[in-house]
């Protein structure tokens, strides 16, 4: 788990890319735009060496969170709505794991 914003999560994420890690999600899943929640969760695996697609996805994931912060920054939610967007965020990613361990 990392200590950052959701444009720091993607840029962390690209570093690993890098490092031959691989995206087993999309890293702008979901239909929270990235304005306006802190939460992001990626999944990625170790690969063997630097996957095209991975980096050209979160890249592309990069530049468009950026273009949604720059037109609204995110709003300083309350506990209960913070909880909430956890919550979702949670969501997505067990269905998404159930997904990926039956491909």
């Amino acid at each position: 788990m990392l200590d950052t914003d959701y444009i720091g999560t993607l840029k962390e994420c690209r570093d690993l890319v890098h490092k031959g890690y691989e995206l087993l999600s999309h890293p702008l899943y979901g239909s929270v735009k990235p304005n306006e929640t802190p939460y992001r969760t990626v999944i990625i695996k170790k690969g063997k060496s630097l996957d095209t697609n991975s980096l050209n996805l979160i890249e592309e994931a990069i530049e468009t969170a950026e273009k949604f912060k720059n037109n609204k920054l995110t709003p300083m939610w309350t506990e209960k709505v913070l909880d909430d967007f956890r919550v979702i965020d949670f969501d997505i990613m067990r269905n998404t794991i159930q997904r990926i361990q039956y491909v």
